[in-house]
């Protein structure tokens, strides 16, 4: 049976290639199955040498598949990127459908018969007209087409494209031959939405065929031809391509991770880098290719192969003229997009690079690294938020926590060392000030008499109950009424002239502080600084706390509206003081034994609890309504039979879920007291609450809590066996110390730190002594390295045979000695002194 439905699939896929053969007349010259009427020509030229019958063949066949019997016509732009708009709204979904926006402008080819005029002219007078040939982005607003556009393939290939297509040694050869016929094929492209701009150089570079791409490369292929289909582009780019009448390229989202494999940039110098070829890649770069012209995404061969983590193509293409400081869309140089990415390897080896060496001696050397796209601080002090460093210190990887051990570790201790630790400390100690003031402004509260006031009586200044009204002669002003008690800071005793002093302070304190905010705000911008303070949740509940200050003063002015005002002051204030508290932990994530701890309790409220409390809460409200239910049938039964000893304890829906929420922390004798009652009257309803209990108790309290314990154990030793989390929470507190700094402060304090690159007070670098390890040399460097060890070990050994030969013949001839020898004229002495000599030597070349 398997067998059986394997052949009819076969059957079938091969039925389905023979229709799709009669649908494009293209196929019955050479299909994609190796065959077609050329093939067997190609075939007899290359056995029996004799070319006729092909050649014959392929002027008689191939002359109407083509503009101007081969010599092609000139297309505008517009036409072909409505074309190829039209495809990609074919394979959409109506919802997803976009249509090219830009206007085309007249085209001047409608009205004008290109069959027999000379291409050469008619191009110049078209460069012209268009303003010398050059678009908005160095393209010209034609392309010549050879191929015509409703005989090409499935692919939008023309004839030669089905040919390397396939990459067989015959069709390689047929591709040549049509070639050598038709120059003009050279450089025609595939015009598919997938497929756009792909030419037989980028179809010879993913052939890996050197010796294709030098005929090419010798006939005038274009070297800088680019390929914008969408199977080459990033795979969540994909659903963002739109089309522009103005312009032959394919726009873009930004937003990408430059995901994909079949990413190779589009021009074919990209192309060979990205596939590890090099001999293609010196071929192109021998024909003047440049590797530094840029994508849609803005990214030249350097950024690549990054992407692509190619180290030793990397290193060919800056030693053959790439450049590091180009940019792309997202302003990433390759340095930063190594960083973004998490790519280690590639990172250390840009470093080495555009390091400069200083000195070195055996296994240490002096190195200076660039800090232009390192460093976050840049050189008027600004702050640079796509350095390498803020995309380590903010990357979400665990690959990023390796960067922290290297360069950027060194970096980071320089910055603590001349500038973060003293503002930290600074910091610290004046939010202990403010702390302390702010505790002895909410503690020195009349408590007593707020909650007197609040409960309009019912509760007296001494804690009692009260049931009675007591009569009392107030002043009738308004800041003597009792729910402005609080503005009465000589009634209480000596602890509210504490509160006169303190709350006045706070109120200062708070306004200075926010106005540092607001001007780091305007300084930095809103999105920066949110950027940052989104990554410490302490620190940004102190400012949230910090507002709530200042919003107790409105209330506190309006006390005497009613008790409401001194209940919201009350609120505000309790609230305050638990997200002021909570800003410790902002400074306990710089201290080495306390802050991977910090980052665990925040990683389990956002991770674990907030996913355990999504599934709690569906089985919370389902059993809480249920319990709801029972004891309201027991209660009506309970009335029926007109008993006092029973009493519903889930009196509404909400106390229903209180009560339910208290038995799951294990509090559940009273519910379940409550349950044996109602057997009394509802033995049925009281045996189904039990029942619910049971369940209850087994898949909530037992399960339920014990996963969320298994998951706040796995987050904690996810965490601690992170050696370099610490590093990430205190690099993470130098670069929030870092972002409060003025400009002037920033540069003054990276001056101190780095020191002139290469002669240039204008660029910086920091200098670090570090021991070189055979990690961070390249392959080839090892071979060198190992190389330089061997010739080394040779020469000692060649050294040593040399003076064992001259001690020996010394010793033999009897010469004169030092003291150091016996010169004793025993023969026997003397054998047994060069046996002994020998076995040293043997000892020293094992």
């Amino acid at each position: 049976m398997g067998a059986a439905e394997s052949s009819d699939k076969q059957d079938q896929g091969h039925a389905r290639g023979i229709d799709r053969d009669a649908q494009y007349r293209l196929y019955s010259l050479v299909d994609l199955h190796g065959g077609g009427e050329l093939i067997p020509w190609i075939r007899h030229a290359i056995h029996k040498g004799d070319h006729s019958h092909i050649d014959r063949c392929i002027e008689e066949k191939l002359k109407d598949f083509m503009y101007n019997q081969g010599k092609g016509k000139m297309e505008a732009i517009a036409e072909l990127v409505k074309r190829r708009n039209k495809e990609r709204n074919a394979m959409l979904g109506a919802l997803y459908r976009k249509k090219g926006k830009g206007k085309s402008g007249p085209n001047i080819l409608e009205d004008f018969n290109q069959e027999g005029v000379n291409q050469g002219d008619l191009k110049k007078a078209l460069k012209l007209l268009d303003g010398g040939g050059k678009g908005g982005r160095g393209e010209s607003k034609y392309r010549e087409i050879t191929w015509k556009l409703d005989q090409r393939g499935q692919w939008g290939e023309n004839l030669v494209g089905t040919c390397m297509i396939q990459g067989t040694m015959l069709h390689n050869k047929l591709a040549v031959k049509l070639m050598l016929r038709y120059p003009k094929m050279i450089n025609d492209i595939f015009i598919s939405e997938d497929h756009y701009g792909l030419s037989p150089l980028h179809l010879a570079i993913i052939n890996e065929d050197a010796y294709m791409v030098n005929f090419l490369l010798s006939h005038g292929a274009d070297v800088n031809q680019r390929c914008y289909g969408a199977l080459f582009g990033c795979d969540d780019q994909k659903n963002s391509r739109t089309d522009s009448l103005e312009h032959e390229y394919v726009e873009l989202s930004l937003k990408t991770n430059f995901t994909g494999k079949m990413y190779f940039g589009e021009y074919p110098l990209a192309f060979a880098a990205c596939t590890n070829q090099f001999d293609c890649y010196r071929l192109l770069r021998a024909r003047r290719a440049d590797p530094n012209l840029k994508d849609t995404n803005g990214n030249t061969v350097l950024h690549l192969t990054v992407i692509h983590d190619k180290l030793e193509m990397l290193r060919l293409a800056y030693l053959s003229g790439g450049r590091f400081d180009i940019p792309n869309k997202q302003n990433l140089t390759p340095l930063t997009l190594a960083a973004k990415l998490g790519k280690r390897t590639l990172f250390d080896q840009i470093l080495k690079l555009e390091s400069q060496q200083g000195w070195v001696y055996r296994n240490a050397s002096n190195v200076s690294y660039p800090l232009t796209k390192l460093d976050t601080i840049n050189a008027d002090g600004e702050l640079n938020e796509n350095s390498a460093l803020s995309l380590v210190v903010y990357g979400g990887k665990p690959e990023h926590l390796e960067f922290l051990d290297g360069v950027l570790g060194e970096l980071l201790d320089k910055k603590w060392e001349y500038f973060a630790r003293k503002h930290w400390r600074r910091s610290f100690l004046a939010f202990c000030v403010y702390y302390v003031v702010f505790f002895m402004a909410f503690m020195n509260r009349p408590f007593s008499k707020t909650t007197n006031v609040i409960t309009d009586g019912a509760i007296s200044i001494n804690g009692l109950y009260l049931n009675y009204t007591i009569p009392l002669k107030m002043n009738s002003s308004y800041l003597y009424r009792d729910t402005c008690h609080l503005w009465n800071y000589s009634g209480p005793g000596w602890f509210g002239y504490v509160r006169m002093i303190c709350e006045p302070a706070v109120l200062i304190m708070v306004c200075v502080q926010l106005a540092l905010e607001g001007r780091d705000i305007h300084r930095i911008g809103w999105n920066r600084w949110w950027q940052v303070l989104k990554y410490f949740p302490a620190k940004l509940l102190y400012k949230i706390s910090l507002v709530l200050v200042i919003c107790t003063v409105p209330f506190r002015l309006l006390c005497g509206f009613g008790p409401d005002m001194l209940l919201l002051d009350n609120w505000i204030s309790l609230v305050a003081v638990i997200l002021t508290t909570s800003h410790f932990l902002y400074y306990c994530r710089a201290i080495k034994f306390v802050g991977p701890f910090v980052l665990m309790v925040y990683t389990i409220i956002l991770k674990d609890m907030i996913r355990f409390m999504m599934i709690y809460a569906i089985f919370l409200a389902g059993f809480s309504q249920g319990f709801f239910l029972i004891f309201l049938s027991c209660e009506r039964e309970n009335e029926l039979v007109r008993s006092t000893d029973y009493e519903n304890i889930l009196k509404s829906p909400f106390e229903a879920i209180l009560r339910v929420f208290i038995m799951t922390i294990g509090e559940f004798m009273v519910l379940y007291r409550e349950l044996s009652a109602c057997a009394e009257n509802s033995p049925l309803m009281a045996t189904i609450g039990k029942v619910m209990f049971f369940i209850y108790e087994l898949f909530v309290s037992i399960m339920q809590f014990n996963l969320l314990i298994a998951m706040m154990t796995r987050t904690y030793e996810k965490i601690f066996e992170t050696q370099n989390e610490y590093r990430r929470q205190w690099a993470m507190v130098c670069l929030m110390i870092e972002m409060t700094l003025k400009p002037e402060e920033r540069r003054k304090a990276m001056l101190n730190y780095s020191i002139p690159f290469e002669l240039d007070h204008k660029k910086r670098a920091i200098n670090i002594t570090k021991k070189i390890l055979g990690e961070e040399l390249t392959e080839s460097e090892k071979e060198q390295k190992e190389k330089a060890a061997a010739v080394l070990r040779e020469e000692k050994r060649q050294l040593l045979k040399k003076r064992l030969k001259n001690e020996m013949a010394r010793r033999v001839g009897g010469r004169p000695t030092t003291s150091y020898f016996d010169t004793s004229p025993s023969p026997f002495k003397t054998a047994s002194r060069a046996r002994v000599g020998e076995t040293r030597f043997a000892d020293l070349l094992s």
